[in-house]
């Protein structure tokens, strides 16, 4: 006679191996928050604080790391595709990336088809890092969509804002950054 296992415990296995096999960056520890190089005092997504260092796929291949892309402000933004503020704000994120601002949008749990498909719908050009198990958004208290975030070049968040911007507001955004001699 063979012995019966409790259906809960093989549920409990099955699950996870199907867990397991999903793998991806999601669960590799060089993906999501990472830390600073060097000392970084005083981390947070709060004006005045460092912004949270992160590694994140793109949609459309490769990798970015916000250390590796500071010496111009960045606008950090939080979207997903079923959200429509954030499909409508697009337009106005592309509009404004360039030598000035460099934009970067962060996708929540999201696959990259799902971001290639939004981009190609809204036509925005930046870049879209995939936040798959939302470990950066829940540290930039990213929790509900659209969060848009100014980084100044040296890393310090100068304004956290929630909700929708629009064209007029990223052009505040832009001149804060090299108003406040932050650039």
């Amino acid at each position: 006679m063979r012995p019966r296992w409790p259906i809960s415990i093989v549920s409990m296995l099955m699950v996870s191996l199907v867990l397991a096999s999903c793998g991806g960056s999601s669960n590799d520890p060089s993906f999501g928050i990472v830390d600073w190089p060097g000392d970084a005092a005083d981390v947070g997504a709060q004006p005045g604080q460092m912004a949270p260092n992160f590694r994140l796929e793109l949609a459309d291949g490769g990798e970015v790391e916000l250390a590796e892309e500071l010496g111009t402000p960045i606008l950090l933004n939080f979207f997903a595709s079923w959200c429509t503020n954030c499909r409508e704000e697009m337009a106005a994120l592309d509009a404004v990336a360039g030598d000035d601002v460099r934009v970067i949008g962060i996708d929540f749990q999201e696959s990259e088809d799902t971001v290639l498909k939004l981009a190609e719908e809204t036509g925005a050009t930046f870049p879209m890092g995939l936040d798959r198990n939302g470990k950066v958004s829940r540290e930039y208290r990213a929790t509900s969509l659209p969060v848009t975030l100014l980084i100044a070049a040296d890393g310090r968040v100068l304004e956290h804002v929630r909700g929708p911007v629009d064209g007029e507001r990223l052009d505040e955004l832009v001149a804060l950054a090299y108003a406040s001699g932050e650039s």
